[in-house]
Formats: C-alpha cells, sequence, structure tokens
C-alpha cells in the first residue's frame, strides 16, 4: 500500500473562536456538517478546540490531494468519530470524487490539540 498524499495542518484555536463569534453560523454552516457541530455542545474553549481540530484535518486532506483541491469544498470532509472515538473523514462530493482520481481508496487522519493550537495530519492511501 503505497502513500498517495500526505497532508498536515495546525492553527490557533483562538483564530477559529475569533472567526465564530464573527460570522456565527454562516461559517459553521459553510464548513462544517451537522454532525461535526455536536461539538458545540461542549463548553467554550474545548468547543472551538475541537472545531480547531476538525479546521485542522479539513485543510490537511486538502494539501494532500494537491493541485485536485482545487474545487474540493470544506463541507465535503467531514471529520467523525469511530465506535472507539478515533477520528476518520467521512468524504463527500467533490472530495470523495478527488480522493478516488487520485488512485486513493482511504483517508487517515490524526487530529491533537493542545493549549493554543490544534493539528492534524491526514494521509491519502
Amino acid at each position: 500500500m503505497g502513500v498517495a498524499g500526505l497532508g498536515t495542518d495546525i492553527i490557533r484555536v483562538d483564530r477559529i473562536a475569533a472567526i465564530v463569534e464573527r460570522h456565527g453560523d454562516r461559517f459553521l454552516r459553510r464548513v462544517y456538517r451537522p454532525d461535526e457541530l455536536a461539538v458545540l455542545t461542549r463548553v467554550g474553549a474545548a468547543a472551538y478546540a475541537a472545531l480547531a481540530a476538525r479546521w485542522a484535518a479539513k485543510e490537511a486532506f486538502l494539501k494532500a490531494l494537491g493541485p485536485r483541491s482545487a474545487n474540493v469544498p470544506y463541507r465535503d470532509v467531514e471529520v467523525v468519530r469511530g465506535a472507539a472515538g478515533e477520528p476518520w473523514l467521512r468524504l463527500h462530493g467533490a472530495a470523495a470524487r478527488a480522493l478516488a482520481d487520485l488512485g486513493a481508496t482511504r483517508a487517515l487522519v490524526s487530529l491533537s490539540h493542545e493549549g493554543d493550537h490544534a493539528v492534524a495530519t491526514v494521509i491519502l492511501v
């Protein structure tokens, strides 16, 4: 199994918090799918850290795609949790087509957040 793409992204949690506070639902609906917004049940900084990690995962996926990412909307990349709580990517529409065009079948993701930063790495295989 060869690697078809690799992407990493890091973002400051307060940057996502500021965007949410400024643009509210308009930003949230443009970037996140309904199941991803369930993290908003968390309180304060924990919610923003979870949103930031999901943003980083979307960016990391797009970076892993390279030039094929041009027409992939953020909402087509959904971060979900598996049965054991592990993150994985559910791809929709243009994201799924771009992955297939690359010749990959899976997008592996790792998320982390610590203090002021969230980071994600995506490997396409």
